[in-house]
């Protein structure tokens, strides 16, 4: 049950004006790093909070660590030509209470990920503005061998992908 006037207030179709999905990732031997991809499509509607369904893609190919070379591994490794998206299927929100405009939720969903699709649970923060709703996830951990993906390694292992990383997401939707 939600807080308040949050409750009654209808979650309308708008449109995604911005999101970003960030990975945060550990290696051996070399920097950690992270990669970035823009939100490439998103859609999410309900009567109210608790009731919105939706999803949102990511493009593997958009993925991007800053690094060419590297962004060629990740794509190999994601078998980005097989598994082009990686998509998030919202099917409950779970609010825990308002603080001013943002509610902290947890989001039920199932994320397909190299062809694996696996139902997860992610906390998350629901900020409410007159005009837009965006939807923040920090630091949720990932085991991309869940997914069936092998962490990258290069010369004979010598640097390695730790298999956990952590996502990040910031979904901006409004007029």
């Amino acid at each position: 049950m939600l807080p308040g006037a949050l409750a009654a207030q209808a979650i309308a179709p708008l449109p995604l004006r911005g999101g970003e999905v960030v990975v945060d990732v550990r290696a051996t031997k070399v920097n950690d790093f992270d990669t970035r991809a823009g939100v490439a499509a998103a859609r999410f509607s309900g009567s109210d909070l608790a009731n919105v369904t939706g999803f949102f893609e990511v493009r593997v190919a958009d993925m991007r660590t800053g690094i060419g070379l590297r962004d060629r591994h990740l794509r190999g490794a994601m078998n980005a030509d097989s598994f082009p998206v990686v998509r998030f299927d919202l099917i409950g929100v779970d609010a825990q209470g308002a603080t001013g405009d943002s509610i902290p939720v947890a989001l039920q969903g199932r994320l397909t990920l190299h062809g694996v699709t696996r139902v997860i649970r992610v906390p998350a923060t629901v900020v409410r503005r007159p005009a837009s709703i965006e939807v923040i996830v920090s630091r949720y951990p990932l085991d991309m061998r869940e997914y069936g993906i092998t962490p990258p390694t290069r010369f004979l292992g010598a640097i390695r992908v730790h298999p956990d990383v952590h996502v990040n997401a910031r979904l901006l939707f409004g007029n």
